[in-house]
């Protein structure tokens, strides 16, 4: 016989049906059996009766009494008059009222749970097969009753373990993909330090292998020049990204439109005389929020804005605030970014910028900076229409300006 565990909800389950059996059938004694499935015993649970009789913790052996014959059978019996019924007239039931009893088992697809005893009819009356039909449904509901809420209970528990698994893989599939950001950033540094390395190194053979005039001399030790700064810009964005990606200090809290007009006053000289204007449509009142480098964004996206205006334009900047997120958006009235390239743009050393003016670290140190506020940066383009790049912070880093 198959071994069914039963949580306490379940044994109040079963519980609750002997009550409602007992009050149905008007009998004065009910009792609850349940199944022990380690030493293949039945042990009384519970028992209902007017003369407050306590036999709790009562075994019985499977065969052994009604209770174990109803059991070992698996069929529910109706005993009209114990004295005379040839089934149990061996026994002596001595802790019974009356004459007449009912015994059903209860039984789920995983086998025996228990077994319920009713006795002791309040009119002094023997139990009908109506009533043994009445038992039987009883039992066979609540026996539904249990094995619906163990299966709940079991979907319950494979639902967590799904959700543990997704989240063991999620975190594996995060840490794979930081291994592979990690590998790709280390293949890009190497590409971008070797272009002008080998630059260095193949003008210096020259300077050194060969005899050359003062003029040519001066042009090799140029392109030297030039190739050492390229390489001095490289580590120098390398280190600024690092710094970005290992600052988890939180910071004061700070006046977004503050931050914005500090982040324009490092191009004054594009705006002040120059090809560039800027338009603000800065909501009224923002809350203050926790400053984690927005100054290093909002810089970053000006600066591309700008260059993307070689011969002029406009940018216009935005603030709002919504139920979930305050926005702050620039627009740029440039040539804008090709569909196919907008994937890319937030990869390391990817650049659309000349070789020599553009390192491609400024978006994705713009991205790890929003990253840390589990907020986003959206990007909306098309050719000869322009870009915008809106910010998008959540509420949760977000205070009431005092």
């Amino acid at each position: 016989m198959n071994k069914v565990d039963l949580s306490e909800l379940h044994k109040n389950i079963l519980n609750d049906a002997l009550l409602q059996l007992k009050e149905i059938l008007r009998a004065d004694t009910a009792s609850l059996f349940l199944m022990d499935g380690e030493r293949q015993e039945l042990v009384l649970n519970s028992i209902l009766n007017e003369r407050k009789i306590q036999f709790k913790g009562i075994r019985q052996r499977l065969g052994e009494g009604v209770a174990g014959s109803v059991a070992n059978a698996g069929k529910a019996v109706l005993v009209k008059n114990i004295k005379t019924d040839p089934r149990f007239r061996s026994q002596r039931f001595h802790h019974y009222h009356t004459d007449s009893f009912i015994c059903i088992p209860i039984v789920t697809s995983s086998g025996l749970i228990g077994v319920i005893n009713i006795s002791d009819k309040g009119s002094g009356e023997a139990f009908t097969e109506d009533d043994l039909r009445v038992a039987c449904l009883t039992a066979q509901l609540t026996s539904h009753i249990v094995e619906g809420q163990r299966n709940l209970a079991q979907l319950k528990d494979e639902n967590q373990q799904i959700k543990r698994e997704k989240a063991e893989a999620k975190e594996q599939q995060a840490f794979l993909e930081k291994f592979a950001s990690m590998g790709k950033l280390a293949g890009g540094i190497v590409h971008e330090i070797n272009n002008p390395l080998d630059a260095v190194i193949r003008y210096t053979n020259m300077l050194i292998e060969r005899d050359l005039d003062r003029s040519l001399a001066h042009e090799y030790l140029n392109e030297i020049k030039v190739g050492l700064t390229r390489i001095l810009k490289i580590t120098r964005s390398l280190r600024e990204f690092s710094q970005q990606l290992n600052d988890n200090r939180f910071q004061d809290l700070v006046d977004i439109h503050e931050v914005l007009e500090e982040a324009l006053s490092l191009f004054r000289t594009h705006f002040y005389g120059g090809k560039v204007r800027v338009q603000k449509k800065y909501q009224a009142s923002l809350p203050k929020v926790i400053d984690k480098g927005l100054c290093r964004v909002f810089s970053n996206i000006i600066k591309n804005a700008i260059d993307a205006m070689a011969e002029g334009g406009t940018i216009v900047i935005a603030t709002v605030q919504n139920e979930e997120f305050i926005q702050i958006s620039f627009r740029d009235s440039g040539p804008g970014v090709p569909k196919d390239l907008q994937e890319k743009i937030f990869t390391p050393f990817f650049t659309t910028k000349p070789i020599g003016q553009g390192i491609g670290l400024g978006l994705p140190i713009c991205f790890e900076v929003i990253q840390r506020y589990g907020g986003r940066i959206d990007v909306e383009s098309s050719p000869q229409n322009g870009t915008c790049f809106t910010v998008c912070l959540p509420l949760k880093f977000a205070f009431p300006a005092s």
